[in-house]
């Protein structure tokens, strides 16, 4: 089991969950949407600096190593557009 915590500034939670749902995972009743090994669930927040608000959101991804790693990678190329 491998566990990584991903801090993405800039997207939604709206469109995180529509990023993971596009690596295969589906929503599920406790908010946390679960794919093919893996389980992510999000933590909504917002980043501020210099006066201006940033959404946030932290995602705890569990599950086979591979699987997370791809999450993860997926996840970091689709945020990287800074919620595009």
């Amino acid at each position: 089991m491998e566990r990584v915590t991903l801090d993405l500034r800039g997207s939604t939670e709206q469109q995180i969950r529509s990023y993971l749902e596009a690596l295969g995972g589906v929503p599920r009743p406790d908010g946390s949407v679960a794919g093919p090994g893996w389980t992510a669930r999000l933590t909504v927040s917002e980043h501020r600096a210099f006066r201006i608000v940033w959404p946030r959101v932290i995602v705890d991804c569990e599950g086979e190593p591979d699987a997370v790693r791809a999450v993860e990678k997926g996840l970091r190329l689709r945020a990287m557009r800074g919620g595009g």
